[in-house]
């Protein structure tokens, strides 16, 4: 499930399933300046009438893996200042499931969840909030989501990134750097669900519209690390300073989300902030690119790719930037909010030709 998603069908349920809370107000924050945490839900008690900010965290899957991992980004990132009008703020995950494990997580480190089954635990100052026990209303498919966990991955990438190719079993290990045995087993979930067509003549991509719909429902930018740094520039100027800077950072580096899209859709606008994967220690692509961890308007979002295939096929812009993909701009784009899934419909429109297979 999308965060996008994820937002939309945890507000419209919302006040159904917590009544004890008034709703007062939504604040979005674009770009993902706050790090993991997308928006701001204003709320009011109702038994004594205080006003609280829950400061929401969309995760697309309320593993433990994906909890513990936004938890730690949640504990690096300062809480927003709370003021008089809303003298309390907390952070939350929102997920579609919060199970026993992950709930365990939430509460060592302090961190309340929502779920979209109603499960939900808050503790603050004179705040105790533990509703449990709401079973999961759409339990996970594991036959579904296989293919694009781990090194699986990769097959899924190399049959997209060849639309019109048939593969032999060998031949596709090594185009994917995977083994022989996880292409079988790839494959074979996908043919499951009728994406691809496994025969004597090979394995090609049956609906490869739906393959990539699938990917994108699971896929999560959030599995590569983040860092947040500032600049005194503009974002134009910063991405100017890239291109100057382009051939001492070589191939380690690829533009992705907003940056991406104004370098490879011809008329997009430029992007207010920086957005990057970075193959190194990101304090080494901050000092050539005069960053800040504090101070500047702009911001530079630095991910360490989880996985080398993210840098397949990347792509160099008329400015000399270096970009990933199309395939991997649109899935990154695609797993944000409701602003970046609309640019990667763009994304997908003009720059991702998959002809579906009669």
């Amino acid at each position: 499930m999308r965060r996008s998603e994820v937002e939309s069908k945890f507000l419209a349920g919302f006040t159904q399933l917590h009544p004890q809370f008034g709703f007062r107000g939504l604040r979005r924050f674009p770009g993902r300046t706050h790090g993991a945490v997308s928006w701001a839900l204003r709320l009011v008690l109702e038994g004594d009438g205080r006003e609280i900010d829950l400061l929401c965290a969309p995760l697309t899957e309320g593993t433990p893996e994906n909890v513990q991992r936004v938890i730690h980004q949640l504990l690096k990132t300062p809480d927003l200042a709370p003021n008089e009008e809303t003298p309390l703020t907390v952070q939350v995950l929102v997920a579609p499931y919060v199970g026993q494990q992950a709930q365990a997580l939430c509460r060592q480190a302090g961190i309340g969840f929502f779920d979209l089954a109603g499960n939900a635990w808050l503790a603050a100052s004179g705040l105790y909030v533990d509703i449990l026990g709401r079973r999961n209303a759409s339990p996970r498919r594991r036959q579904v989501h296989q293919p694009y966990e781990g090194k699986a991955e990769r097959v899924v990438r190399r049959l997209l990134l060849c639309p019109d190719a048939t593969w032999k079993t060998r031949s596709l290990a090594e185009a994917a750097d995977v083994s022989v045995g996880l292409v079988s087993m790839a494959t074979t979930a996908l043919a499951r669900e009728q994406l691809v067509s496994k025969s004597r003549a090979g394995i090609r991509m049956s609906q490869p519209e739906r393959l990539l719909d699938h990917w994108s429902q699971a896929y999560d930018l959030g599995r590569s690390a983040m860092r947040m740094f500032r600049s005194l520039e503009d974002g134009p100027a910063l991405t100017e300073r890239l291109a100057r800077q382009a051939e001492r950072l070589g191939e380690r580096y690829a533009l992705t989300l907003w940056s991406g899209a104004s370098a490879l859709l011809a008329g997009h606008e430029p992007a207010a902030h920086l957005a990057l994967y970075w193959q190194g220690d990101p304090t080494e692509l901050a000092e050539a690119l005069q960053l800040s961890e504090s101070v500047g308007r702009t911001y530079a979002f630095v991910f360490t790719p989880y996985d080398e295939s993210l840098f397949w096929e990347t792509r160099v812009s008329g400015d000399g930037l270096r970009v990933v993909s199309p395939l991997q701009l649109y899935l990154d784009l695609a797993s944000g909010d409701e602003s970046e899934l609309a640019l990667a419909g763009k994304v997908r429109q003009r720059l991702i030709h998959l002809a579906e297979t009669r």
